[in-house]
């Protein structure tokens, strides 16, 4: 006789005692324990070999029964959950085809709950277009076993219309299981952006005094290009000049941006004046505190300015709407009339750098009909 401890198991392998000639094993509960006997049925005609190969097999089924019986591990994996914060993305996005946008995904990664859960181990990120894979970053080694947060800033380029990429995280633990998170971005023209309303963008570049009379951004309407060129390169397309930057280095020391027209006033001499007759006339203002650059739409630009604040910014009268500093200001729009038409666009002012004399620039033209 012979005694073990378990849970409530009952034989698989009943059915087999007719071929193998024996007896199938019986078991019954006696209180909290199992007791089992084993009887051998023996057939005159058998040999003893034939024998000793069914009763081995029997008690293999047997040990495959008892292994089956045993508790599985509880592993519930990780999770990846959505922060929810103002400015985050959430879930599923469509945007407007033709403009850059930016995106901030924040994810909380954890552990899993149960009790033989492992350790985090690595996270990775990637975006689809086109049924094509991209890593943006992969197996990055997680920072906390427990717990930790995924925080990626991304600039998506535009997409044409009807495009669709999705954008995937993922996390994985130190056995092997994964947990992810994915958000699709759907390209779709809408009435404030019917293909009509092209939306050009230049994206961040550096301005500086370059030959110490500033940087100066010619756009084509027609071709909807830009260049970026010194006071030299701008006197080749004067007329295609939509502003200028430039910094002053002396007291009052100021970054700015200057409406190319008002170069030709006498107050402008002797470093940036400019004489000659403009064919354009353009205006600067700082658009409302609601208008938020990255996802624009083309009449939304427009509106920035129109419904823009006049700025004085104590640098003298002729410089009312043509001239604006850009320190403590993250926006900057503009109105250009150009060959009878109107030309609008925003500036994003990204860095000043005061001691090298120069700033990052991100640049939306509605380009006009």
């Amino acid at each position: 006789m012979r005694r073990q401890r378990g849970g409530r198991c009952f034989p698989a392998f009943m059915l087999l005692s007719q071929k193998l000639q024996i007896s199938y094993p019986f078991w019954y509960l006696e209180g909290a324990s199992l007791d089992w006997e084993f009887l051998l049925t023996f057939v005159p005609d058998m040999r003893y070999a034939s024998l000793m190969r069914n009763v081995g097999l029997l008690m293999a089924l047997s040990a495959a029964l008892f292994v089956g019986c045993k508790k599985e591990k509880e592993q519930n994996g990780p999770s990846l959950t959505v922060a929810g914060e103002p400015g985050v993305v959430t879930g599923d996005l469509t945007l407007a085809p033709d403009t850059n946008t930016t995106l901030r995904f924040k994810l909380i990664a954890q552990k899993g709950s149960g009790k033989d859960d492992a350790d985090l181990k690595d996270y990775s990120f990637t975006y689809t277009i086109g049924g094509a894979n991209f890593p943006i970053y992969a197996n990055r080694p997680a920072p906390n076993g427990q717990s930790f947060t995924i925080d990626t800033v991304v600039r998506v380029t535009p997409g044409a219309d009807r495009e669709v990429r999705q954008y995937t995280f993922t996390v994985t633990d130190k056995n092997g299981k994964s947990a992810s998170k994915s958000f699709k971005i759907t390209f779709q023209r809408s009435p404030d952006n019917p293909p009509s309303g092209q939306i050009d963008s230049y994206p961040e570049r550096e301005y500086s005094n370059r030959d110490g009379k500033g940087t100066y951004l010619i756009y084509d309407q027609n071709s909807g290009s830009f260049n970026l060129t010194d006071r030299t390169g701008a006197q080749n397309n004067p007329d295609q000049i939509l502003f200028l930057y430039y910094y002053r280095d002396q007291n009052p020391k100021y970054h700015s941006v200057i409406a190319p027209d008002v170069l030709r006033d006498t107050n402008y001499r002797p470093t940036l004046y400019w004489d000659r007759s403009w064919s354009t006339v353009t205006s600067l203002k700082l658009p409302p505190s609601g208008v938020n650059f990255d996802n624009v739409t083309y009449d939304g630009i427009r509106d920035a300015f129109e419904n823009g604040q006049r700025v004085d910014d104590n640098i003298g009268p002729f410089n009312v709407e043509k001239r604006i500093k850009l320190e403590n200001r993250t926006l900057i729009a503009f109105k250009q009339t150009r060959a009878g038409k109107d030309i609008y666009g925003l500036i994003k002012i990204e860095r000043l750098d005061n001691d090298n004399k120069r700033a990052n620039l991100l640049v939306k033209v509605r380009r006009p009909n």
